[in-house]
Formats: C-alpha cells, structure tokens, sequence
C-alpha cells in the first residue's frame, strides 16, 4: 500500500487495497495498513495507539467472524485525508440465526505522506453502530 493517492482512480485502488487487508481477517496484515504508531478511534470507543492495541482489539473480534465485507458507497479525498462512507457485512462463526449483518459506515483516514510510512495511514476515525454486530457476537457463545 505504498503509495498516495491522488487520481480518483488510485483513491479507488488504495480503498481496495485497504479493504482487502481488513476484509482477510488476518491480524498480521494491520502492518499493510497502518503505522507502527496509528492512532485509530471506533466512535465512543477508547482511542487506540499503535499496531500492538490494534492487533489485541482485532485479533479476538475476528477470530469469531465468518466474513467481513465492505462495499465502499464514495468517497474524496482532500489534502491526504480520505472520506469514506461503505457498507460493512459480517457473518459471525456459530451464530444460531446465521444472521447477514450489514451497516452503514463512516470513515475518516489520514496517510502519512513521506519516509518509510508513505501511504499508510497514521490516524482514523470509524463511526458505525456495532449493536448488530456484538448482538451476534453474544449470541454465538
């Protein structure tokens, strides 16, 4: 993900890019993403400082998922700041009602724009209601 887009064509590439390193469920792939030291806040959430919190947050929420999916709406990208509304599916392992859960999202990513940290992002914002998905979640125990 080394690069910064700036055609509406490489913002599209580089979503994809990051979407596919969430979407695989692989904790070690965070590293494709972010910087070492990303601050990273989910709405009400504490905020999350670098890849070791991230990969402890991640790591027992999707290990317990099926599938993660998300479908990118638009976005703009402004200085090296990219805005982004999606659509985000899960399917949770042993969920009971086999529920498709899919919410509305926001996110709000900021890249680092030089040195080995290029194209990565280094502080994000993530707003969705997680009700749906921690309903399944509680189910699936």
């Amino acid at each position: 993900m080394a690069f910064v887009p700036t055609t509406n064509s490489e913002i599209r590439e580089w979503l994809l890019r990051f979407h596919a390193s969430n979407d695989s469920l692989d904790v070690s792939r965070l590293e494709d993403i972010y910087t070492k030291d990303a601050k990273v806040q989910f709405g009400n959430m504490p905020l999350f400082e670098g890849l070791d919190e991230l990969r402890s947050f991640f790591k027992g929420t999707w290990a317990r998922l099926e599938m993660m999916h998300h479908k990118i709406e638009s976005f703009d990208m402004v200085d090296n700041k990219i805005y982004q509304p999606c659509h985000i599916t899960w399917k949770v392992k042993n969920d009971p009602e086999k529920e498709t859960i899919v919410v509305p999202a926001f996110a709000f990513v900021h890249l680092e724009t030089s040195g080995e940290n290029r194209g990565l992002v280094k502080q994000a914002a993530y707003y969705m209601d997680g009700a749906p998905l921690m309903a399944a979640l509680q189910r699936s125990l």
